[in-house]
């Protein structure tokens, strides 16, 4: 392309000089026939040549520099839509605006090409689901992806500031990053604690130093370990306890039963007092070991129900008849403690991709711990609310103006075996984040502004 532009323009050069060398033999015919033929005629065709080859030479010089000075312009501001073909003038300068009009192409088709280079990688990095972020000395920050606009449930921000009420952890981070050092953060979303995998690097962009922070979201990765490490755990623990339990309750219930053979033969019998109180005290604590290893046994099946869940089988389900299915279950214990129930469904089509069975369960669990708390209480009030959250996703909340939970102990509620009940087992709240976790959502519990709490179901899809 360099040659060809330089032969066009040498091209270019020639034809000028043609066009001069022409204008001077006109010039000096012109004076040689005013010097020694003084034919007027002649003299006004020749002035005429003279002018015309002038106006031409000019019209040509001119033309060559205001495309060439299209061109550079078209260069600088990157206006690569203009049209520099001049085949109607011929010669050199049709080559020269067909050179430019190449040019022109190439810079098109480099431009065309990084747009889509551009496009593509902003896609790539919109599509990530590891939220990026981008920080300043000066203290600016920017979302770079729709990871980060999801998590923080915000379109822009300009100033780290914005991202205070996430938690002074993520502030510290950002205001003074530290780059190549991996490490756990906590924020709060939406009343939640959210556990971040954050690693950051820098980068120096147009002069500009930038630190990148790249801000991971591990906690459901964190709560499906935990799970997985307390079934393994009652695995374990349910199958030896069973080993040892089994032979034991058989043998306590034979025994209960020989016993009372032998109490009901020593009442037929004349046997002393003293032995009869004896088979009777023998009979009592046989009695009471085989009670005591029958509610072993239920204990134990009961924890087997945790290693158990089954996957879902997901269906659309309506919300309102969801809660209406709860009302009639539980009108009766509603109705025996005095308790209003209030159902809310924002919009009343909502519904949720679940699996029937394991969603009942999980509301039911928690209507039931709901309504033990609340029974014989003046005022109890339980709300059963569908809504969708920030991002557009169903989240259910049960709720209710009970005394709430000690907040010394509320980061224990949901882990297996942990009980506030004397007679509780431990298993429900345990099962309900199991559910959850089966279907790619949370549970979390939050307390009420007045009174109570609130257990959100989240993550559920459309």
């Amino acid at each position: 392309m360099a040659f060809d532009l330089s032969h066009k323009l040498h091209s270019l050069k020639l034809n000028v000089a043609l066009r001069l060398g022409g204008l001077c033999l006109c010039l000096l015919a012109l004076v040689w026939v005013a010097r020694h033929s003084q034919n007027y005629a002649i003299m006004l065709l020749l002035g005429g040549a003279v002018v015309i080859q002038f106006l031409s030479l000019m019209n040509k010089l001119t033309r060559t520099d205001r495309e060439i000075i299209r061109f550079l312009d078209a260069v600088k501001y990157a206006d690569f839509s203009q049209k520099f073909s001049m085949s109607r003038q011929g010669g050199s300068q049709a080559d020269l605006g067909q050179a430019f009009d190449d040019v022109v192409g190439i810079f098109r088709k480099t431009r065309v090409h990084h747009e889509e280079q551009t496009r593509y990688l902003r896609a790539l990095v919109d599509h990530i689901p590891v939220a990026l972020l981008s920080v300043t000395p000066s203290g600016e920050a920017k979302l770079v992806n729709n990871a980060a606009k999801r998590l923080f449930g915000l379109s822009h921000i300009r100033r780290i500031s914005d991202l205070d009420k996430f938690g002074p952890a993520l502030v510290r981070e950002l205001t003074a990053p530290r780059a190549g050092k991996k490490r756990l953060l906590r924020i709060t979303v939406d009343d939640m604690d959210v556990k971040l995998f954050c690693s950051i690097t820098t980068i120096v962009v147009g002069g500009q130093t930038s630190s990148i922070l790249s801000l991971q979201n591990i906690q459901s990765e964190l709560d499906t370990t935990q799970i997985e490490a307390w079934q393994d755990l009652v695995h374990v623990l349910t199958h030896e306890l069973m080993n040892s339990l089994t032979p034991v309750a058989s043998l306590s219930h034979t025994l209960d039963s020989l016993m009372t053979d032998v109490s009901e033969k020593a009442r037929q019998e004349e046997v002393s007092d003293g032995f009869r109180d004896l088979l009777q005290d023998a009979s009592d604590g046989i009695g009471a070991i085989a009670r005591r290893s029958n509610r072993l046994n239920n204990f134990v099946s009961t924890y087997r129900k945790m290693t158990k869940v089954p996957p879902p089988k997901e269906q659309h389900l309506q919300v309102s008849s969801l809660f209406d299915n709860i009302e009639k279950l539980f009108s009766a214990p509603l109705q025996d403690g005095g308790i209003t129930l209030e159902k809310t469904v924002i919009p009343d089509s909502l519904a949720v991709l679940a699996d029937p069975e394991l969603l009942d369960q999980a509301l039911i669990n928690l209507v039931k711990n709901a309504v033990e708390v609340l029974s014989g209480r003046e005022d109890a009030i339980l709300r059963l609310t569908a809504r969708l959250d920030r991002n557009g996703a169903p989240q259910i909340s049960v709720s209710d103006n009970g005394p709430g939970i000690d907040p010394e102990i509320a980061h224990r509620i949901f882990v297996p075996f942990f009980t506030t009940k004397h007679t509780g087992s431990g298993v429900g709240l345990s099962l309900v984040r199991q559910i959850m976790l089966a279907h790619k959502g949370s549970v979390s519990c939050h307390p009420n502004p007045d009174s109570g709490v609130s257990f959100r179901l989240s993550g559920f899809s459309c």
